[in-house]
């Protein structure tokens, strides 16, 4: 009797992983097709018998639970998180580099040019000089939506209670890292704008790598991340101060740089499996 080939990845499963490819589950074990992670109401491992406010309807046991998936993530999925950090790191640092000395090359050529012809730098070499730092940004942007990207990957494979290997944790789905752009580039426009636009589209779009992961397009990332977080506006709020406060530490130290990423998308991770009533788990 032929034995036909197990089937392909669930569709209920966010990173195409194949269900059937560790065998049948063990005893108490999630059923197949359920999905990859943040089971509704479950309690995270490690923590059988506890009790608490149930996720979703409290904002101290949600930020709670939230900040620990963040701290015991980064801890266990270090090889992911940090490593793939430490490359993303030296590539931005790379890439600011050299941008900045042909911005400082192209700068000093333009003022020399213009002393020589007896005026100012023209409207048109400055239009340049803007356009490369423009570039530069851009370029920047996208090496860190990949950096993003690859720490929700390694993040969502640890709240399924698994271990991200290194390669797992460099990179995500394409729809993640699209969605990642469009967040960097709102926020961007909002903070060029007033700075006041920046900060509430930050905010609002807190969830929307999150909703990414879980499988929706970049647009409908960004409806629902919009809609989460009106309707969890007070954990968001602290959710993302929490983040601005890392962001600050973490950049006067160097391995605290390579975390603030890792820690930032893992906490929006945690959040958002909170405040939509599931619980990850994380691996022993």
């Amino acid at each position: 009797m032929t034995v036909p080939p197990p089937p392909g990845p669930s569709a209920h499963d966010p990173y195409g992983r194949d269900p059937y490819a560790q065998g049948a589950p063990a005893h108490g074990a999630q059923p197949q097709g359920a999905p990859a992670y943040g089971s509704p109401g479950a309690a995270p491992q490690g923590s059988a018998g506890a009790t608490g406010p149930a996720p979703g309807t409290d904002l101290g046991a949600d930020l709670g639970a939230g900040l620990r998936f963040a701290g015991t993530g980064l801890l266990r999925g270090a090889a992911a998180l940090l490593g793939g950090g430490a490359l993303y790191a030296v590539a931005m640092v790379v890439v600011l580099g050299i941008g900045f000395a042909l911005t400082l090359f192209l700068s000093i050529a333009m003022v020399e040019t213009s002393s020589s012809a007896g005026g100012d730098p023209s409207f048109g070499q400055m239009i340049m000089i803007f356009a490369l730092c423009f570039v530069l940004v851009l370029v920047t942007g996208v090496v860190g939506a990949l950096w993003q990207a690859g720490a929700a990957q390694a993040g969502g494979i640890l709240a399924g209670g698994e271990r991200p290997s290194f390669r797992q944790g460099l990179t995500g789905p394409g729809r993640v890292v699209t969605t990642a752009v469009l967040v960097l580039v709102i926020v961007m426009i909002g903070s060029v704008l007033l700075y006041l636009p920046g900060i509430i589209a930050a905010v609002l779009l807190f969830y929307a790598i999150p909703a990414a992961l879980r499988g929706a397009s970049p647009g409908q990332a960004l409806r629902e991340s919009l809609s989460t977080a009106t309707s969890n506006l007070g954990v968001t709020i602290v959710g993302f101060l929490i983040t601005m406060v890392a962001s600050s530490v973490g950049g006067t130290l160097v391995v605290g740089f390579i975390a603030v990423i890792p820690f930032t998308v893992l906490l929006q991770i945690g959040l958002y499996e909170r405040v939509n009533g599931r619980t990850p788990s994380l691996p022993a």
